[in-house]
């Protein structure tokens, strides 16, 4: 099953061809030495960092949970620079080192004829395992996402993502694209381990020690549409090489309470946050709600 070419990086900023163009230690090397700056010299959400994993880890020490805010931003710096090396990769090259254990569980759920929901988290290089997924799977992948506030970054970053094949839907528009589309075998992606922005579509599970709440979307979906519901796992094995895992989350046929499709996916998050702490995005403001605020 063979991909289309990715086409030419000639629609991407200068900036990030010039980058892209650097051998990959000299590339990643000027990530860690930005990572660094914007860790020690502008200090860039260390605070907040440094409280949610004193709030997650307490039985950690002060130096433990420090290595791992320091390992965190290093993560950032090592990610940056794989999203820019991505740009002049072909495909056989990034499935070299993005490996993706039972893929054969999504195609063989999608040869039903009907899409399947694919859940994941800010976990590990999450850009890498959505181009991998897009290259690998056979069927198209659409991903929900909100655009960034800064609509420069908001380009480069689609215009990345749209190389690799990956279908851009507004995560507002999402409802509306699940009906007219409903009959498309596809995977439809979301990564929804952030904090919702309202207290209208959320469920509140245990999380990290804490009560956390989660994006109802995810669920609401699934439960009326009664598609197929994969997680898949990532997680770093070396620098620029992972090992992504398709794990079943729910399916169709089910029938689950209230809030268990949530709580279900919420533990998978955790058990990755757990196996590699450095690897989240302790620096966004995960638990900036209460539940009753």
């Amino acid at each position: 099953m063979t991909a289309a070419p990715a086409p030419s990086t000639t629609r991407l900023p200068w900036w990030v061809r010039g980058l892209s163009a650097l051998p990959p230690a000299a590339l990643y090397a000027f990530f860690a030495a930005l990572a660094w700056l914007v860790r020690v010299l502008l200090r860039f959400r260390w605070r907040t960092t440094c409280e949610n994993l004193r709030a997650a880890f307490p039985e950690r020490t002060a130096a433990e949970r420090h290595r791992i805010a320091v390992g965190n931003y290093r993560h950032f710096g090592q990610m940056a620079a794989e999203l820019v090396a991505a740009t002049r990769m072909e495909r056989q090259q990034l499935l070299a080192r993005v490996e993706i254990g039972n893929l054969s569980l999504a195609r063989e759920w999608l040869a039903r004829g009907r899409p399947v929901l694919v859940l994941a988290s800010h976990q590990s290089n999450w850009d890498w395992g959505m181009y991998a997924m897009a290259a690998a799977l056979g069927h198209p992948v659409d991903v929900a996402y909100k655009p960034m506030k800064s609509a420069g970054a908001d380009r480069v970053l689609c215009a990345m993502r749209r190389r690799w094949g990956v279908n851009l839907v507004p995560a507002k528009d999402l409802l509306s694209d699940l009906l007219q589309r409903r009959r498309e075998v596809r995977a439809i992606a979301m990564l929804a381990d952030q904090s919702p922005r309202t207290s209208e579509h959320q469920r509140w599970v245990g999380f990290l020690g804490r009560d956390t709440a989660f994006y109802a979307g995810p669920e609401q979906m699934a439960r009326a549409t009664r598609y197929d519901a994969i997680y898949v796992s990532m997680r770093r094995v070396r620098r620029g090489h992972y090992i992504a895992e398709c794990l079943p989350l729910a399916e169709g046929s089910e029938s689950l309470a209230p809030g268990e499709f949530t709580a279900r996916y919420a533990r998978l998050v955790e058990l990755d946050v757990l196996a590699a702490p450095s690897e989240w995005t302790w620096g966004h403001k995960r638990w900036k709600h209460q539940r009753g605020d």
